[in-house]
């Protein structure tokens, strides 16, 4: 399972992806939008998890570009903002407000886990 997220925020991306090297999912990081959408295409992730509020390329047109290279692909939008505070468009696969617990962002990622 390779996990692609994109944060601006350094500390929160760092912690994030520690979390999920915790689970022993593979990991990419990119810090603004286009290095993500570079990785996107270089590494192929099985999932990506996006911020909202990037400089550049926000996480909200990041996500319709993602989705229009590769429409199957579970992209969840990660915000510190409450859900009634962002647009959120129809291609998310799910909306999860940040925390200190990255527990709802594990279960997103967990039913798209392949099967063994």
């Amino acid at each position: 399972m390779k996990i692609l997220i994109v944060d601006d925020d350094e500390n929160n991306l760092l912690l994030t992806a520690l979390e999920f090297r915790d689970e022993l999912w593979d990991v990419v990081t990119a810090s603004d939008g286009q290095k993500a959408m570079e990785l996107f295409e270089r590494e192929e992730p099985d999932v990506v998890i996006v911020d909202v509020r990037m400089p550049g390329i926000d996480g909200i047109t990041l996500l319709k570009k993602m989705k229009e290279i590769r429409p199957e692909i579970p992209i969840a939008i990660f915000s510190g903002f409450d859900e009634a505070a962002v647009d959120i468009p129809d291609e998310a696969d799910a909306y999860v407000v940040k925390s200190s617990s990255h527990g709802n962002l594990k279960d997103f990622v967990r039913r798209y886990a392949p099967r063994e």
